[in-house]
């Protein structure tokens, strides 16, 4: 047997890993900000789904489609499991899922274009940057691109160590050794604040239903994660003065956010028979922001409940945040549509406001475009699974809006199941108009398309 030339090897290997890079670099340039979006999350769910896939990363026989739908559900910020995550995987393990969920939750392109401010020497974003940031994330005028990078990563560390610090406190006081109180207390920080969902506990946190501290100090890390940091970013510029008003985007969302989580907690309180008051809230937070906890078992609620989560979950966070689903802006919006068009108002307004028909345009595509989605997806598993149609409306909702509850029925799932869901997470974390563009949208030449004269004809509506 010939002998290995290890450093041959390893200098063939070098200029192979050095080649393929420069090739994918290339590859990148000529996609378009929202095919670079996809192309990205898809890596890390790859990335993620071949790291899980290792053998000292799993504690029992895990197969490689459920490790794949591990990777999915923590790059989307989902939370589904098709498998006992706290059971099934080493720490090591858990350290990966932990990973891709701060990646998910705060975004590839918001983390990237940080770091590259950060150690610019003129610290400007480069123009292709700004374009797949403002792909990525929806910012109203009043803001800048550097401003809102610096306040949504500032405030992603801040909010999710106070929240570790309180949790660690928390779990300190209840038998928990010095390590595992940090490890406990840091994973559901992040897992709350980037809205995903997973647990270290096979029940998520229906064993801290009663529990004060844990419902309060994870709603609050959820609703700071999913009302998005163009609220921070706002609140922090009216403080340092930057700015003399609070914008309106950020008036909409608060007002949303407040408005959707007071009706989901008094409507579940109401029709659901022995659920507190506390649960309800929790519940409702947990839906509305995609967050995915429960403190109650979601699988033994009515159907009239688990419709009121099916709604919030849709609905799910604000623009520019960690939470999924159409956004509060958009249903707003639609309202706003609605409410003129039944009054006979020429022009749509919104607490005492104009909305501008550009922002209009992109609200009715962005709830026609996750209608759709949401349609093919129930229909692809009420085709292929043999299970209530309830439980499978609500799976189909809780991964498009990577919200993460779900009724149980996740490992029931046939394998073609798993992977209509795990399609669903991943157009949800993507956006499904980003997915769309990416699909369909193109690098549109100087001679725009909207310059040739087109006949304009009427259609009865």
């Amino acid at each position: 047997m010939a002998k290995i030339n290890w450093r041959e090897a390893y200098a063939k290997t070098k200029e192979f890993i050095k080649i393929s890079f420069k090739k994918y670099t290339l590859f990148l340039v000529h996609l378009t900000p929202h095919q670079n979006i996809a192309q990205t999350i898809l890596a890390y769910t790859f990335l993620g789904w071949i790291a899980l896939s290792l053998p000292f990363m799993n504690t029992t026989d895990v197969s490689l489609l459920d490790n794949l739908f591990t990777s999915a559900a923590a790059v989307s910020t989902t939370g589904l499991n098709s498998v006992n995550f706290a059971d099934s995987y080493t720490f090591l393990g858990k350290l990966v899922v932990l990973i891709l969920i701060q990646i998910g939750g705060v975004g590839y392109m918001t983390f990237s274009s940080f770091v590259y401010l950060s150690f610019s020497e003129r610290h400007r974003l480069r123009k292709y940057q700004q374009e797949n940031l403002n792909a990525e994330v929806s910012l109203p005028k009043t803001l800048k691109l550097s401003d809102f990078l610096w306040a949504a990563i500032g405030f992603t560390v801040i909010a999710e160590l106070i929240g570790a610090v309180f949790l660690f406190n928390y779990f300190r006081h209840h038998d928990f050794g010095m390590f595992d109180a940090a490890w406990y207390g840091i994973f559901h920080s992040v897992s709350a604040f980037c809205t995903a969902g997973f647990s270290l506990w096979p029940n998520s946190l229906e064993n801290f239903a009663d529990s004060k501290t844990m419902n309060i100090v994870i709603s609050c890390l959820a609703l700071s994660g999913a009302m998005g940091f163009i609220v921070v970013t706002d609140v922090f510029n009216f403080i340092r003065r930057k700015t003399k008003q609070i914008s309106f985007t950020t008036k909409i969302i608060v007002i949303a956010t407040a408005g959707m989580v007071s009706f989901g907690t008094f409507t579940l309180f109401v029709t659901t028979p022995g659920i507190t008051l506390l649960e309800a809230f929790f519940q409702s937070v947990c839906a509305m922001t995609t967050a995915g906890f429960n403190t109650v078992n979601v699988g033994g609620l009515s159907s009239c409940s688990l419709l009121i989560l099916v709604l919030l979950m849709n609905i799910g966070g604000s623009p520019s945040g960690t939470a999924g689903g159409m956004k509060t802006t958009t249903f707003c919006s639609m309202l706003a549509i609605m409410y003129n068009r039944l009054r006979l108002n020429t022009r749509v307004e919104f607490l005492g406001r104009r909305l501008p028909l550009l922002r209009l345009y992109a609200a009715t595509s962005m709830f026609l475009v996750y209608a759709f989605f949401l349609f093919v997806s129930v229909f692809l598993l009420t085709w292929t699974e043999d299970l209530p149609f309830i439980g499978l409306v609500f799976e189909s909702s809780a991964a498009l809006g990577t919200a993460g509850l779900s009724t149980g029925i996740t490992s029931q799932l046939s394998a073609l199941g798993k992977l209509i869901i795990i399609a669903t997470m991943i157009v949800g974390r993507i956006g499904v108009v980003t997915f769309g563009m990416a699909l369909l949208a193109h690098d549109k030449d100087d001679d725009d398309e909207d310059d040739k004269p087109v006949k304009t004809e009427d259609v009865a509506v």
